[in-house]
């Protein structure tokens, strides 16, 4: 997902926090800094500990979705909870429901934990009974371990509202799929989603609560990032590089300087050039690194000083779906495409983008077509 920083790696899976989360971050800092620095602190303990919840909420459903064979990537963390990123569907919606359910069960078991710790401490922690709509901010240990308790109450009971992508959401599409097929429930239960993003960003201006404003944001804006990551990933399944790769890129050599590779830029409709020696890929030269150069030497420097020599190749034979899957990973838009050892052509992101959209529009009229003759046997 776009705008999120990598902080660590637990079990293979890289954690990753959206920068809307540092923003919240600073609100309440910044909320609590009117009443002093002690306040302050306490408030960024307070979302401390909400974020370590979201987080092993989401190690739950990686966890889980692991165990029954599905591969995650990276898990997102998000104002409203959070995104695995998984590198596979899950095969059955049964599959589905279990790592679903995983997330919820996991903030019980927090819960259970934080209120055996609150039971035995010597110090008093409040327990705030029902679903306040406001999470009290501590000003002491007993306080804030109240706080969390009250953050899991309300994690599992939100999670579970149908609004995808969380829990609830996904738990319904879970049940379309078995009827639609995972894609097509997928936008549906986005459009859902989307629908109920938009009514707690009304109901909230009505009612002068402005953080469900800004979750319901959220929620619209993480619908549409899942509804196009899971049809992507529907369109490219079964499809091989070779499929998707502009055969017709151009490459450098290891003695151009930046200054002539700039033209190619623009000319040619790449941000990215092999870098080729003797007729194999040593290298893969940026955009960033050519227009750098330009500012700051007037383009002179070669292309073997200024290019990346740790990235990934693919083979034309590679599923397609994979190598889009680690591009996103690394965040290398430009994988060179090698066969025999040989440049073939490269893959980009705008490569699949375009891929998709054709695709795409050639599936809805293929649709349209079935929808239509249907009709016609029917009348």
């Amino acid at each position: 997902m776009k705008w999120s920083l990598t902080i660590c790696t637990l079990f293979g899976i890289r954690i990753r926090v959206h920068v809307t989360f540092l923003l919240l971050l600073f609100l309440v800092v910044a909320i609590g800094m009117e009443s002093g620095w002690r306040v302050a602190a306490w408030c960024a303990a307070l979302l401390a500990g909400t974020f370590a919840c979201v987080a092993l909420h989401e190690l739950g459903h990686s966890l889980a979705a692991q165990r029954l064979g599905v591969r995650v990537s990276a898990i997102t963390l998000l104002p409203i909870g959070g995104v695995a990123q998984m590198r596979s569907m899950p095969q059955k919606p049964s599959y589905e429901v279990a790592i679903t359910v995983a997330g919820p069960l996991t903030n019980a078991l927090i819960f259970g934990v934080l209120y055996l710790i609150g039971d035995w401490a010597p110090f008093l922690v409040p327990y705030y009974a029902g679903l306040p709509l406001h999470v009290p901010m501590p000003v002491s240990v007993g306080d804030l371990i109240g706080s969390l308790l009250l953050v899991n109450k309300w994690m599992i009971a939100f999670n579970l509202v149908p609004a995808y992508p969380m829990d609830g959401g996904r738990l319904l599409r879970a049940l379309l799929a078995g009827w639609l097929g995972f894609p097509r429930a997928t936008v549906v239960a986005a459009r859902i989603g989307r629908a109920m993003a938009m009514l707690f960003i009304v109901a909230g201006l009505f009612a002068e609560l402005y953080m469900l404003p800004f979750v319901g944001l959220v929620i619209f804006m993480a619908a549409g990032m899942e509804e196009r990551a899971v049809l992507m990933q529907s369109v490219l399944r079964g499809v091989d590089v070779a499929s998707v790769m502009n055969p017709a890129c151009l490459a450098v050599a290891p003695e151009d300087t930046a200054s002539q590779c700039l033209a190619m830029l623009h000319q040619a409709g790449q941000d990215d050039f092999p870098v080729v020696a003797d007729g194999h890929v040593i290298g893969l030269l940026t955009r960033e690194a050519i227009l750098e150069d330009m500012r700051e030497t007037g383009g002179g420097a070669c292309a073997s000083d200024l290019m990346i020599r740790e990235f990934r190749c693919a083979w034309p034979e590679a599923p397609a779906a994979e190598v889009h899957e680690e591009m996103q990973s690394s965040g290398q838009r430009t994988v060179p495409v090698l066969r025999d050892g040989r440049l073939a052509g490269v893959l980009t992101q705008e490569n699949i983008n375009r891929y998709f959209l054709v695709r795409s529009f050639l599936n809805g009229r293929k649709g349209a077509k079935s929808r239509a003759y249907r009709d016609s046997r029917q009348r």
